[in-house]
């Protein structure tokens, strides 16, 4: 008996140390490579660094040509003037420093575009893992539950049963049946979900099962070591950067700008030449604005530090529901071991020991009792995934 039993645990507790040494890299690998989405974002991203190259180098020059008539009998008179104006030599230093900031920061806010794709894909993974085994489940109840409409069906024919037997027979078996359907279409959405991520192409290997994760036991050294990994926490640093390096660019800007220019006239015949040299006063036009991107600096350090400070804890709250969950999903594990009643139920129905309704209420328990271990397992992977997307 006792070996009977150890078979049929083998086939109803799904086994975690068969778990796939690759996890979901291959479709997560597929789905960065097809992604239409990732690939409009990386034009876009190749776009506005374009972008930011703009507007960094000198002012168009100014060409002026006058001509003025004189009477009948006299000649008239032409000037023409060229002339460049000239920022403050720092800066255009400092709008080649932003531009490259900002072309950094485009990569950061690409990289975490990057992440919010894969991280949906990863959730989707683990739910269609969860649906697949739980479709495994289901297909096995289906078949019992076959098996015995069956043989009440039989039972029925012979008048060993009544028609409320009966019934309830054929009633167990269309809802398990019903389950397995509702169950397969899930599946199939969830499917469909992550080939519309991988932009409708094949993927090169299904989902076989979750994959093998640690959970890291210190969870302070774990985060210290993974936290510059956050593409948004990169993002809100680099908008100190470049806040400051705007307050450098201001200053530049509100410092005098210099024009030059040649200058040549022609008069009866008489051609002169000559230079132009102007500055501009700074007295009203830049007033706050270095005030202004001081605050700017400030208010960018402090929603760096908030943006740090609701990470830390909203990882931390993740980590400890992941621990939970695994010391309760071991808990699960052991019962289901020393609870799989399923062989001594039937032969105690088959004789005429057990009622059908007692069978059937009996038979539900553990089965309750396998679905909610099934949905610890999801909801464990569900946390782990949370961590997961901040390791690479």
């Amino acid at each position: 008996m006792k070996k009977i039993i150890y078979i049929t645990l083998l086939i109803v507790l799904p086994v975690t140390g068969l778990q796939s040494q690759y996890g979901f890299d291959p479709i997560l690998k597929s789905i960065e490579i097809n992604n239409t989405t990732l690939k409009a974002y990386r034009e876009k991203a190749d776009a506005d660094k374009i972008g930011n190259r703009t507007g960094i180098n000198l002012a168009n020059p100014d060409v002026e040509v006058d001509y003025l008539w004189g009477n009948s009998s006299a000649e008239g008179k032409l000037d023409m003037s060229v002339k460049q104006t000239f920022d403050f030599p720092t800066a255009y230093r400092y709008k080649s420093q932003l531009a490259d900031g900002k072309n950094r920061q485009i990569d950061m806010v690409y990289e975490q575009q990057r992440k919010d794709i894969l991280q949906q894909a990863r959730l989707i993974c683990v739910e269609y893992t969860y649906l697949t085994k739980m479709n495994e489940q289901l297909v096995e109840r289906r078949r019992r539950s076959k098996e015995l409409a069956a043989a009440h069906a039989k039972r029925f024919e012979l008048g060993e049963i009544d028609i409320l037997e009966h019934n309830k027979a054929q009633l167990d078996m269309l809802n398990m049946a019903k389950a397995v359907d509702m169950n397969e279409v899930e599946i199939k959405l969830q499917w469909n979900e992550l080939k519309r991520l991988n932009g409708g192409q094949p993927f090169p290997d299904n989902i076989l099962d979750y994959p093998a994760y640690d959970l890291p036991l210190d969870y302070a050294e774990w985060f210290e070591r993974i936290k510059d990994n956050n593409p948004s926490l990169l993002i809100a640093q680099q908008d100190i950067e470049l806040s400051r390096k705007q307050m450098q660019l201001t200053k530049s800007l509100n410092l005098p700008k210099i024009t030059a220019g040649y200058i040549t006239e022609r008069e009866a015949g008489v051609f002169s030449h000559g230079m132009s040299v102007g500055i501009s006063i700074p007295l009203w036009e830049g007033r706050n604005t270095v005030k202004h991107q001081k605050a700017q600096t400030i208010a960018a350090q402090m929603i760096y530090s908030d943006s740090k400070n609701q990470f830390q804890n909203t990882l931390g709250s993740q980590y400890e529901k992941a621990r939970k969950l695994s010391a309760l999903l071991k808990e699960y594990k052991q019962i289901l071991e020393v609870t799989n009643n399923y062989e001594l139920l039937k032969k105690a129905l088959d004789k005429g020991q057990l009622s059908l309704i007692n069978y059937l209420t009996e038979l539900s328990i553990y089965y309750d009792t396998m679905d909610k271990y099934l949905e610890t397992e999801r909801d464990y992977q569900m946390a782990v995934a949370e961590l997961q997307q901040w390791e690479k």
